[in-house]
């Protein structure tokens, strides 16, 4: 523009010595460089546009290449949306996780609880196409807690056959895998997979895994359960011996007291040849730890049969197990200055789990709104080593979900439980629950 007004100033110097004929033509080529020059003004914005998309192109490709999203349709091995993102993420490092929050109002006691239950972590880091690391660190109890769930290494051989190599989930049951909150529909795990498979079971081990159009399967060999780690002062009272002489058996990656640790094993079989169908076994068996009194070690298993269908907005899932420990008696005595005098043989339990989406009656929406229905029954001691049983504890579970978005779920329920165990106060339990759950 500088340049346009000199030329004008010089135009105006030179027009009192230049004919009209020459004044025109400098008219004319006047008017054809202002033009030009307001092409190039326009060109150059325009050019400044497209550097700018271009820009913000590169970010958004590189946005996508480093934070996966979850890819609800894709698992590995059985694992949980989240905990399976890192295996298709386009970026060697993967974030993601999960959380809980729930509060919950009991009739029978009028007491309130509301917690910040559980934030979790996954970190995994791909080595190569074959080679990936996975962690799960767990926040519980608004951070009183914390532990490390996984941290394996999985060598990617062939789909039907793959080694796992360090700390992580059993592979039994149902929900153990599965425990990501978006994936079960009640405000707390089943009971049944607290304390009878003790969601969430993790230890560390080297297994073996694989599928086929028909089959998944998983086998290993992993630090067994450890009996010595329950306290029991023999009174069905208490708490850790009523409801978790298996849940406290677990070693969970953590130092024990005792020198060395056994060595279980454990195996699953799926089929899954049918869509939407999965009808699964899973066993493990391991000694149960060093004796109280001298004697020989027991031996402690676990089984479990499971089924799950899904046919659009319906799913009905169930599981039945049984547990054993043989030599119980070999557990009674002085231990860590607790006297058990009586120890729990054998247990029990299942349960059956119905859900419908009925959001397709109400709206066009694409969000999920299930209504569901839970019943257990269990006795987390069939037999005893004084001869008697706990009795039967039986719940029913009424409730909905609501899915804004398919990673985020809002829940509510109510469960009437009836306690014939003889650890429970209240024979009768009514309980409204709300929660709150997501996965990233």
């Amino acid at each position: 523009m500088k340049k346009l007004l000199l030329s004008s100033a010089a135009a105006l110097v030179l027009a009192n010595t230049l004919s009209a004929d020459e004044i025109s033509d400098l008219k004319v080529q006047l008017k054809a460089l202002t033009e030009r020059l307001e092409s190039l003004e326009m060109n150059s914005k325009k050019q400044a546009e497209q550097t700018n998309a271009l820009a913000d192109e590169v970010i958004n490709a590189q946005n996508a290449t480093s934070f996966s999203t979850v890819d609800m349709t894709k698992t590995e091995a059985g694992l949980g949306a989240a905990a399976s993102k890192v295996y298709y993420s386009k970026n060697p490092l993967s974030i993601g996780g999960y959380g809980e929050m729930y509060y919950s109002h009991q009739n029978h006691t009028g007491t309130d609880t509301s917690e910040v239950y559980r934030f979790v972590p996954y970190i995994g880091y791909k080595f190569s196409d074959n080679i990936i690391l996975n962690s799960e660190i767990e926040f519980e109890h608004g951070g009183q807690e914390v532990s490390v769930e996984q941290l394996y290494l999985d060598f990617l051989i062939d789909p039907a056959f793959n080694v796992r190599l360090g700390h992580q989930v059993v592979p039994m049951g149902l929900i153990n895998l599965n425990h990501e909150p978006v994936l079960f529909n009640t405000v707390a795990r089943p009971d049944v997979e607290q304390y009878l498979i003790p969601s969430t079971w993790h230890e560390t081990g080297l297994t073996v895994y694989g599928k086929t159009d028909t089959f998944n399967y998983a086998a290993g060999a992993i630090v067994a359960l450890d009996m010595g780690l329950a306290n029991h002062d023999g009174t069905p009272e208490a708490d850790t011996f009523g409801k978790s002489w298996i849940r406290d058996a677990r070693r969970g990656g953590n130092e024990s007291n005792n020198e060395t640790s056994n060595i279980g094993g454990v195996a699953r079989l799926d089929y899954v040849g049918m869509n939407g169908l999965l009808i699964g076994t899973s066993l493990y068996a391991g000694k149960a730890g060093p004796s109280t009194n001298g004697q020989a070690e027991g031996i402690m298993t676990i089984a479990d049969i499971h089924a799950q269908y899904q046919h659009e907005g319906f799913k009905i899932k169930g599981l039945y197990t049984q547990s054993h420990l043989s030599k119980a008696d070999s557990y009674l005595g002085d231990h860590q200055g607790v006297i058990a005098t009586v120890h729990p043989e054998s247990a029990r339990g299942g349960y059956v789990n119905m859900e419908y989406n009925i959001l397709p009656y109400l709206t066009q929406a694409s969000t999920r709104l299930p209504i569901f229905f839970q019943y257990e029954n269990y006795n987390l001691a069939t037999s005893l080593t004084d001869g008697t049983s706990f009795g039967n504890t039986e719940s029913f579970t009424y409730g909905l979900n609501y899915f804004p978005h398919e990673q985020v779920v809002l829940k509510g329920e109510y469960k009437l439980r009836h306690n014939k165990n003889g650890i429970d106060t209240n024979e009768n339990e009514g309980i409204y629950s709300f929660g709150l759950g997501f996965i990233f």
